[in-house]
Order: structure tokens, then C-alpha cells, then sequence
């Protein structure tokens, strides 16, 4: 079954939208937690785009969102673990201190 041109139209602009904000809130945050909640919203939005593009084939389709949502899912227990490290050694959820000086 083929996605309609109109939805599918509808379905990249919502897409980029979803990056597009998740960019601002990487760009525009010193909060470690609300920069990768953004970056999530990035992950998702490439997702979005992937089903979208894999949408002729159902099965497919499918089988790389579950693959990709378990990927996503693998990042976040990783990322997780660093941020509480970070937070452990530092007593701050701010990116401050982990950029360059000069930069």
C-alpha cells in the first residue's frame, strides 16, 4: 500500500519541523538533559522520515522501526549513564564546563 503524495508530503514537513526544533533546543540550552531530549526529538524525526521512505513495503517498514527505536533506545540508557557520571563529578546538569575555552 503507497502513502498518498499529500500525506506524505505532510509527513516530511512535520519531519523537519521535529529536527528543526530539536536543533533549537540543542543550540539554545546550557541543560544537559533538555540538549538530549532535543537530540531525541532529532532521532525521532529521522525516524519518522525513514518509515516514510520505506512506507511500499510494510514488512520493511516496520522491521527498521523496530530496529531503530531499539537503537534509540540503547543511546538513551548510554547517554543516561554519562550524564549521571557527569553529575556525580561535577554536582551540575550545565554543558559549561565541558567546553572548550576559546571556542
Amino acid at each position: 500500500m503507497a502513502v498518498e503524495p499529500f500525506v506524505g508530503s505532510a509527513v516530511v514537513v512535520v519531519s523537519v519541523g521535529l529536527f528543526a526544533i530539536g536543533a533549537y533546543g540543542v543550540a539554545g540550552s546550557n541543560n544537559l538533559v533538555r540538549q538530549l531530549l532535543s537530540i531525541e526529538v532529532m532521532f525521532n524525526s529521522i525516524i519518522l522520515l525513514v518509515i516514510l521512505l520505506l512506507s511500499y513495503d510494510s514488512i520493511l517498514a516496520t522491521l527498521y522501526s523496530v530496529v531503530l527505536t531499539s537503537v534509540v533506545a540503547g543511546e538513551i540508557i548510554v547517554v543516561i549513564a554519562v550524564v549521571v557520571s557527569l553529575y556525580r563529578a561535577s554536582r551540575s546538569l550545565t554543558s559549561e564546563p565541558l567546553e572548550e575555552p576559546g571556542v
